[in-house]
């Protein structure tokens, strides 16, 4: 009536509950973990981090670097100013300023060049 469960055997090990590798080492089976059983199937293993403590850790990255975007050079600082004193929209001027910093960017300073060419542009006239 009544029948003994079968138990069945690992299938890594045979149930023994170790394996001998090439060297002639021998290590406790990685599938049954050295009991020489065959592991019981559960299915589907769910690994999602679900507890609260998982989320809202703070790590250890640094924030984002807020770029600056005006100009750093004495040339470049007085041409800034130069073009927000002018009548030009907000919009124009914040593009002419973030092209002063480009330039300064790629160029290393304001060149003289690039002053009378923003100058002419912007109708602004040497000197302020």
């Amino acid at each position: 009536m009544n029948k003994p469960q079968e138990i069945e055997l690992c299938g890594v090990c045979g149930g023994d509950g170790t394996i001998d590798n090439a060297w002639g080492q021998r290590a406790k089976c990685p599938s049954c973990h050295g009991n020489g059983k065959r592991r019981v199937d559960t299915g589907f293993h769910d690994v999602t981090k679900t507890k609260p403590s998982h989320h809202g850790v703070p790590t250890n990255r640094q924030g984002v670097v807020v770029k600056e975007t005006k100009p750093t050079t004495p040339m470049g600082i007085l041409l800034m100013n130069e073009v927000e004193k002018t009548a030009l929209s907000a919009d124009a001027k914040a593009k002419l300023v973030l092209e002063i910093y480009e330039h300064e960017a790629s160029h290393g300073q304001v060149t003289k060049t690039f002053v009378k060419k923003l100058r002419k542009g912007a109708g602004i006239k040497a000197g302020g």
